[in-house]
């Protein structure tokens, strides 16, 4: 059986750039903390193992029975596919998101639950490159957020006044949140060890004025969540909270940083994310897409039924 140090050490070394905690030992403890049903599957073929996969079970109804694989499976390249995968019995699909298109020639595309295009930073060049190759109205932000003595926390423990923020964030619309008890849970099951998520804020006189969740998975960090106050954003808080967690993450001896989400580049103003990927775009980086998410259909004519029901339901909510 699988250990915690060989599953982490083969989930880092065959997954994908963007996303890979999702698949961490430490996560699925943590999604096990918040009530999920966890099951970690491995694929072998004479002993030596070629993938893995860490999958969510869930029954939303007696009816709906799937199971969701977060940014996976993993395989090593050319060593599997998805059909390594098609056994599991009572299931009316597998949810997945390998980073291989290949893997997917006998699955559905449905709504992306993980970012399926992000941005990441290169972190082994010099601050001073770092900061050259910003877009030069970035710069300026942070420059002017050190002007009006913006204080970094990236240490906060304050967990209820970052809570206040990110709803406060969220009733712009800007993102939909999950519960309070579940970043509570990732917060408290991921403190230490080797999948750490952690709280950053930038503060004006003691009035915090953004805060982010982080998470540090092998040599990658991901900016997994942000909010900023509204009354205060001429204090460019989230500049200089960005390029404090750069410069941190560098001296951490991480090579890179994943801004965890952006429009596609040919998307048009209009898209959800417009916004926020202006933002992230003025920071360096390149852009990296993946497949998204896909359905592998166990249960044909049930699964119909649920994708009718689903479309049914969106219909009636974007009349209300």
């Amino acid at each position: 059986k699988i250990d915690q140090t060989t599953w982490d050490a083969f989930v880092l070394q065959h997954g994908p750039r963007s996303g890979r905690f999702l698949q961490s030992w430490e996560w699925g403890e943590f999604q096990t903390a918040y009530g999920e049903a966890v099951r970690r599957q491995t694929f072998e073929r004479a002993g030596a193992t070629l993938g893995v996969a860490q999958w969510l079970d869930r029954r939303t109804t007696y009816f709906i029975h799937y199971a969701y694989c977060p940014k996976g499976p993993i395989f090593k390249k050319g060593a599997g596919g998805i059909e390594e995968v098609s056994g599991t019995k009572g299931l009316m699909f597998l949810r997945v998101e390998p980073n291989e298109s290949s893997l997917l020639s006998s699955c559905e595309k449905t709504i992306d639950l993980s970012p399926a295009h992000t941005r990441v930073t290169d972190l082994s060049v010099s601050e001073e490159e770092l900061m050259e190759a910003m877009h030069q109205k970035t710069r300026y932000n942070m420059k002017l957020a050190q002007k009006h003595g913006v204080r970094v926390n990236l240490d906060e423990t304050d967990f209820h006044r970052v809570w206040d923020l990110f709803e406060e964030t969220s009733s712009r619309g800007a993102f939909r949140l999950h519960s309070k008890a579940y970043y509570r849970a990732m917060l408290e099951s991921l403190r230490s060890g080797d999948c750490r998520a952690f709280l950053a804020t930038a503060s004006d006189e003691g009035r915090l004025i953004a805060a982010n969740i982080m998470i540090d998975f092998g040599d990658t960090r991901t900016y997994l969540h942000g909010a900023s106050s509204t009354t205060h954003r001429n204090l460019m808080g989230p500049y200089l909270l960005h390029w404090e967690l750069l410069r941190d993450a560098k001296e951490r001896g991480l090579s890179f940083y994943d801004w965890w989400g952006v429009a596609p580049l040919v998307a048009p103003p209009s898209h959800p994310w417009a916004g926020i990927s202006r933002f992230k775009r003025g920071f360096p980086g390149v852009e990296y897409a993946s497949p998204g998410t896909y359905d592998l259909v166990l249960q044909p004519l049930r699964y119909d039924l649920y994708q009718l029901g689903r479309s049914l339901v969106r219909s009636v909510r974007r009349y209300v």
